[in-house]
């Protein structure tokens, strides 16, 4: 099932908040390579494939393609292929056309992976029955959705982030404000 404000079209993708999110995170974090076409384009089909099952639609409305380095958004590959191998710089992102949980998902999606060489994320996408593989060596250009619908392998599972410390590790709350408000015994402001 689609959500309705979330369908992407073919125009509006290159300019979508899914890549643009994906992108911000990755060149945000000092530990890894900036974001390059080749990665954004794995990392995306990732988020495709564990998005039914994690949000109960697909996150994607465009169609990947069965390319020989992998599945490809060619709206994508097209919008970045002027930098060749080098980074993607980051865009500004529109977080409010994305929900929590999708911001929250897509998150997910680059922790998972981001330890992982490009390298290590294309052979990931080639994997035996997986939406690519079948497509591509079906000779078919498109990635059925069905495909992608079908796909359950543990291998592109995306885990919710689960943070180490429990509610009652913290002191005080955020107010409407974002201040932090500490009890009483423990705020010593005058």
């Amino acid at each position: 099932r689609f959500r309705t404000q979330w369908r992407i079209s073919r125009l509006a993708f290159a300019q979508s908040p899914v890549k643009t999110k994906a992108i911000e995170i990755a060149n945000s974090n000092p530990n890894e390579d900036l974001m390059t076409n080749l990665r954004l384009n794995k990392l995306l089909y990732f988020a495709q494939v564990g998005s039914l099952k994690r949000l109960g639609y697909l996150l994607i409305e465009d169609e990947f393609e069965a390319w020989k380095f992998g599945p490809v958004v060619k709206q994508i590959y097209d919008s970045y292929k002027m930098h060749g191998r080098n980074g993607i710089p980051t865009a500004p992102c529109n977080r409010e056309s994305l929900t929590r949980e999708e911001q929250l998902y897509i998150i997910d999606v680059v922790r998972t992976f981001s330890p992982k060489s490009t390298s290590t994320l294309v052979s990931d996408s080639h994997l035996l029955g997986g939406p690519w593989e079948k497509a591509y060596t079906s000779n078919e250009t498109i990635i059925s959705k069905d495909y992608i619908k079908d796909y359950d392998n543990k291998a592109i599972e995306i885990k919710p982030f689960k943070s180490k410390f429990k509610e009652t590790d913290f002191i005080g709350y955020r107010n409407e404000s974002n201040i932090l408000v500490l009890p009483k015994e423990l705020d010593y402001a005058e």
